[in-house]
C-alpha cells in the first residue's frame, strides 16, 4: 500500500473552501524546491519562504532530537492579523498565509483528505 499527498487537490480545496482568507500558499519538498504556489495580490519571494520554512524545520529536527522529543509536524506563526501555518506531511512542506480568522482546525482537515492511498 502506498501513501500519497495529492498536492494540486491540496491547493485546490484550501482555494476553495478558506477564498479570500488566504494570502499565499506554497508546496514545497522538504529541500524548498516549489512544487505548487498560490499568491493573491501580492508579491512575496516564494523561494526564500519556501526555503527559510525549510531550514525551520531542520532546526526544530534538530533541536528535538536532541533533547529527545519528536519531530515537529507544524509551525504556527501569529503576527498583528495574520497566521503563518507550515505543514510537515509525506515528504512536503505546506505553507499558508490566511488571515487571523481563520480556523486552523479546517485547514488539517482539508490537508487530511488529500492524502490518497492505493
Amino acid at each position: 500500500m502506498s501513501v500519497i499527498l495529492d498536492i494540486d487537490l491540496v491547493l485546490k480545496k484550501l482555494l476553495d473552501e478558506l477564498g479570500e482568507k488566504v494570502f499565499f500558499i506554497i508546496i514545497s519538498s522538504e529541500n524548498g524546491l516549489i512544487l505548487k504556489s498560490y499568491i493573491n495580490n501580492e508579491e512575496f519571494n516564494k523561494t526564500a519562504i519556501s526555503l527559510h520554512i525549510s531550514q525551520v524545520y531542520e532546526s526544530a529536527e534538530e533541536i528535538t532530537e536532541l533533547i529527545g522529543v519528536h519531530n515537529p509536524d507544524f509551525n504556527l506563526i501569529h503576527s498583528d492579523n495574520f497566521y503563518i501555518l507550515s505543514v510537515k506531511i509525506l515528504n512536503k512542506i505546506i505553507i499558508v498565509l490566511m488571515e487571523d480568522q481563520t480556523n486552523i482546525t479546517e485547514i488539517f482537515h482539508i490537508i487530511n483528505g488529500c492524502i490518497k492511498t492505493s
